[in-house]
């Protein structure tokens, strides 16, 4: 496949999600947003808990998303939708004037070996990104059980000007989920946008 094929893919994939969300932001343009939302478990209990929120989970893995809306729709939670997306994707597929109120981000896939670091998702870069879409004060929620990571991800944002450490580690909302439900230990923590 050549770089111009892969670009007009790409492009075609955003302009699907475009489509696809519209209804979401039809409702809201104020977003609560889940990167990495696995089966649903804490997306589809926050959203039932708050139900003035308009809350959108993604994940790359269609079966997971099919869990998610079965989820929600089971804890009575309209105000949840889940996309097969791809952040960075999301991001650019959102309507120019919508915002995100709060990032949830638990249990990203660490990379653990040193020669995979660049694939972490917790980056300079995507982290400034991701500030483009988020209003000043909106809260980045991250949880892990790889210590190394969760150092990682504290200096990252330590390092960026864009984001602030906060001295909150408790969530909105504790649901256990299918990760906490099998992992011994993990470490939270909230950094707001400045």
């Amino acid at each position: 496949m050549s770089i111009e094929q892969a670009i007009e893919r790409r492009n075609a994939r955003i302009e699907n999600l475009r489509k696809e969300c519209a209804p979401i932001f039809d409702i809201s343009k104020n977003i609560t947003f889940e990167i990495g939302c696995g089966k649903g478990h804490y997306l589809s209990a926050y959203a039932a808990a708050m139900p003035q929120e308009t809350c959108v989970g993604i994940d790359l893995i269609s079966e997971r998303v099919r869990d998610g809306i079965r989820r929600a729709k089971n804890k009575n939670a309209p105000n949840a939708f889940f996309v097969k997306a791809e952040a960075l994707e999301f991001l650019e597929a959102m309507p120019q004037d919508a915002r995100l109120d709060k990032i949830f981000i638990f249990f990203p896939d660490p990379w653990p070996k040193a020669k995979h670091h660049k694939r972490r998702l917790m980056q300079e870069e995507f982290l400034n990104y991701l500030r483009q879409f988020a209003k000043a004060g909106t809260k980045l929620y991250f949880r892990t059980d790889f210590t190394e990571y969760f150092d990682w991800t504290k200096e990252v944002i330590q390092n960026n000007s864009n984001w602030e450490l906060t001295d909150e580690t408790e969530l909105l909302l504790e649901e256990v989920s299918q990760f906490q439900r099998i992992l011994p230990e993990f470490s939270t923590l909230i950094a707001k946008a400045v």
